[in-house]
């Protein structure tokens, strides 16, 4: 299996994922433009690309989820609800191309097993992915928590895309507005850089997994600061990194290392 995060944060998401004859991309936050660039960077043509996966229907995972799947002719998978909130956005997509997914059921596309795994954010019904081939990948951001049941469909990951998105202090000190910041730290914002240091600390098994941090604000997050406070979390829990686990920073807006797993 390969993974790439093609952008990750505020600006616009999309990952890739390649697996046997199968690409797809997760979420398309991006111009159609920019994301095909991003491809091209890759060695991935976009016309190869056979579906895109939504998690929610924000503009920085949908906005060109339509031109995209026009273009190119991808399919398009997300829930229902999401389907719904996200259409005044994509604008019109080809029923023959259009699929629902229900959040806590797998399902098989091509030589992919897909897990949509239920997200707890501001939107109609988010959802991260667990998606194995030949290894097991989990997605997972734009969440204020993470619970039981999503920590057990990704247990035993090989690589894990997981949200690091503020620093406590620099949010509360910072020029966000109040209820922004209220939003941001509750149950239904974004995982801190201590939340996902807690949810590594659980779910690493020293295997040298490989995590990949994503989302990082740009106004409240430092990718050094990111990888302090997960490093020395795990560290106090005699998880090294380099030994144990590899660590590293998706960036805003080129394409990560291309990790085959």
């Amino acid at each position: 299996m390969k993974f790439c995060s093609l952008a990750s944060g505020s600006s616009g998401n999309c990952q890739y994922i390649e697996y046997k004859d199968t690409k797809i991309i997760i979420d398309a936050g991006l111009s159609g433009k920019k994301i095909e660039e991003n491809l091209e960077k890759i060695g991935v043509k976009a016309s190869d690309i056979d579906a895109v996966f939504v998690t929610h229907e924000h503009i920085d995972h949908i906005k060109s989820v339509g031109v995209l799947s026009r273009r190119h002719n991808l399919k398009v998978f997300s829930n229902m609800m999401t389907l719904d909130g996200m259409l005044p956005t994509v604008k019109k997509l080809d029923p023959k191309n259009t699929f629902i997914f229900e959040n806590g059921k797998s399902f098989t596309f091509k030589d992919l097993e897909i897990m949509p795994i239920s997200t707890f954010h501001d939107c109609a019904s988010g959802c991260g992915f667990v998606i194995k081939g030949n290894k097991k990948i989990s997605l997972l951001t734009d969440t204020g928590w993470v619970n039981q049941d999503a920590m057990e469909k990704m247990d035993g990951s090989e690589l894990f895309y997981l949200e690091s998105n503020h620093d406590v202090d620099m949010l509360v000190h910072g020029s966000y507005p109040y209820p922004t910041k209220q939003r941001i730290l509750s149950t239904k914002g974004h995982l801190s850089n201590e939340n996902a240091a807690e949810v590594l600390s659980m779910i690493l098994k020293k295997k040298q997994e490989q995590v990949l941090l994503g989302h990082l604000s740009t106004d409240n997050n430092l990718p050094d600061l990111a990888l302090k406070t997960i490093n020395d979390t795990l560290a106090s829990e005699n998880k090294i990194e380099n030994t144990d686990y590899k660590i590293d920073v998706a960036p805003r807006f080129v394409p990560s290392e291309v990790f085959e797993l």
